[in-house]
């Protein structure tokens, strides 16, 4: 009651006891909005419209029909937020020339998350035009944003709805998946926005796309872990590696396996045919002792024809006995008509080991065992 007296500017004794007074019926008269009334009573379903009262002030009025021409109007002062938005809108027209020469994408929502502002850098990296971004709310904007590890961004998750909830967001880097399929890796900065009170009335973010230098970043760590020939992973990645297995492995009392090569016939492979034919054996060798272990297993190239398999998280020891059959049997078939094979040796976390360098070094006393007996049996 007392928010009616307020927006019609009504005594309480004015409204109670003079209802059906003329000069009360015209203060309380809502003209401009009768199409809106009769339309909810004949409908009979629920309208929300926003009415301009005395003194610039804003009201929204949710109009709830009872049944027949009587309605239940909910009224709800915005002439606040009305002013915020006003002041969007000025920002808009007076920076529009600055954030069309910006090459970062910026998007400004209201306390609505609508967007309010958005400048065509934003809609280019979004896939879209300004017209299709403008005025729409954040939730349609037609962009999937993923993390790092490809996990897709809950609504609460979003840069530009944390920075409504007043939380500051810097140098956040998502991809986007547009709506065309394309993909881009963008960096994210967002902050509320606070008038002269300090009272929020929004957000920005900016966007840059950031696409080469991951790229270029990912390339560079990729190279520093990976042997460059065959593509598995190097002594540095090994050793990296190993040791999270078995601190992993330690906590569930799993087992973990070193399996250890060093290839016979690679030498002739190299004399014979050349250095091409030899690296093309060592390709087709990582290409084979990748199809014998699981996808969260890891095999490594040391160096020359050395390579090592970790086998990770072993409910079973025998396991690792299996793993070096399936490696003896893939070495089987002829390369070029030449044969391969390997000297093969085995530590087992943690009965030959606590560390990687002594699972590694008791690995390799066992391959060259196995190399200076030359029966092929696993030790």
């Amino acid at each position: 009651m007392p928010v009616a007296l307020q927006l019609w500017e009504l005594s309480r004794g004015i409204l109670t006891r003079s209802w059906a007074s003329e000069e009360a019926r015209r203060r309380i008269d809502l003209p401009c909005e009768a199409d809106a009334l009769a339309a909810a009573c004949q409908a009979q379903e629920p309208m929300v419209l926003e009415w301009p009262g005395d003194r610039e002030r804003w009201w929204r009025v949710q109009i709830i029909p009872l049944g027949g021409t009587s309605v239940l109007a909910a009224l709800e002062d915005i002439t606040a937020r009305r002013a915020h938005l006003r002041s969007l809108r000025a920002s808009e027209q007076l920076n529009g020339e600055i954030l069309s020469r910006l090459q970062e994408g910026v998007v400004v929502i209201d306390m609505e998350a609508c967007v309010v502002v958005v400048n065509d850098a934003a809609a280019a990296l979004f896939g879209v035009t300004v017209e299709e971004l403008a005025d729409r709310p954040l939730d349609g904007v037609p962009v999937d944003l993923l993390d790092e590890r490809g996990h897709l961004l809950t609504d609460e998750q979003l840069p530009l709805t944390r920075a409504l909830r007043g939380e500051e967001v810097s140098d956040q880097v998502v991809r986007f998946v547009r709506r065309d399929g394309s993909l881009l890796w963008v960096e994210i900065h967002a902050n509320p926005l606070r008038d002269e009170h300090g009272e929020q009335y929004g957000a920005v973010a900016s966007y840059d796309d950031v696409t080469e230098r991951v790229e270029q970043n990912r390339r560079t760590r990729h190279e520093a872990d990976h042997d460059a020939l065959t593509g598995l992973a190097n002594r540095r990645a090994l050793e990296r590696t190993l040791e999270a297995a078995l601190g992993r492995a330690g906590a569930r009392s799993r087992a973990v396996g070193v399996v250890m090569l060093d290839l016979d016939g690679f030498k002739a492979i190299n004399d014979t045919r050349g250095h091409a034919a030899g690296d093309l054996a060592l390709r087709e060798v990582a290409a084979r002792l990748r199809r014998c272990v699981r996808e969260r297993d890891l095999v490594a190239r040391l160096g020359g024809d050395e390579f090592v398999v970790v086998l990770t998280d072993l409910e079973r020891a025998g396991a690792v006995a299996e793993a070096v059959e399936r490696v003896r049997e893939a070495l089987v078939p002829a390369f070029e008509e030449m044969e391969l094979g390997a000297a093969i040796g085995v530590a087992l976390y943690p009965s030959d080991g606590g560390t990687a360098e002594d699972l590694l070094a008791h690995a390799d006393r066992a391959m060259y065992v196995d190399k200076g007996a030359r029966n092929g049996s696993l030790r």
